[in-house]
C-alpha cells in the first residue's frame, strides 16, 4: 500500500473517533424523534454508513475516462 492511502486511512480513522466521542454523542442524545427514531440512533447510523461510504471510495476510486 503507497504511503498516501495509508495517511488516508488514518485520517479517516481519527475523523470516526471524534465523530464517535461524547462531546458530539452529546449534542444528538435529545429528546428529538426523527422519522420516529431518536436523534442519537439517527446520528450514528448516519455517520457509519458515511464512514463506510469514505472508505469504500479510498480503497476502490472512481476510474475517470
Amino acid at each position: 500500500m503507497n504511503p498516501a492511502k495509508s495517511i488516508r486511512f488514518l485520517l479517516i480513522a481519527l475523523l470516526m473517533l471524534v465523530l464517535f466521542t461524547y462531546p458530539l454523542l452529546s449534542t444528538a442524545n435529545k429528546r428529538v424523534m426523527v422519522g420516529g427514531l431518536p436523534l442519537l440512533y439517527v446520528y450514528i447510523g448516519v455517520v457509519w454508513v458515511l464512514a463506510i461510504l469514505v472508505l469504500y471510495f479510498t480503497v476502490n476510486p472512481l476510474k475517470r475516462k
